[in-house]
């Protein structure tokens, strides 16, 4: 669903509104880099995850639970778990905020 693209435009819509965005690529599929995500710690204070697909049981849900017991803030894109058939795309971007716009959007209402 997403490309690496996406991100980069997320963030360059940030930066339109004076907000440096970290856009990293995971590198762990199964586990995380902690050593990472503790270094965001310094100078960060909301990380941001989007799925490729729904929610439920996704990296985001392992980027919260790592971060817990921090003031680290988190939010995850991605869909709600249920069946989608024959959807719009745009539609379904719309409504969850999975085009970079809206997605940029979201983050800025979630840091004020």
């Amino acid at each position: 669903m997403y490309s690496w693209f996406f991100f980069e435009q997320t963030a360059a819509e940030l930066s339109k509104k004076g907000i440096h965005a970290t856009v990293i690529n995971p590198t762990y599929i199964t586990g995380l880099d902690t050593d990472l995500l503790e270094s965001l710690k310094k100078d960060h204070r909301l990380v941001v995850t989007m799925e490729d697909g729904v929610l439920d049981g996704g990296f985001g849900e392992k980027i919260a639970r790592f971060y817990g017991s921090s003031d680290m803030k988190t939010y995850a894109f991605g869909l709600e778990k249920k069946f989608y058939d024959r959807y719009d795309y745009e539609k379904l971007a719309e409504e969850y905020n999975l085009k970079p716009e809206l997605a940029a959007k979201k983050i800025l209402d979630l840091i004020k």
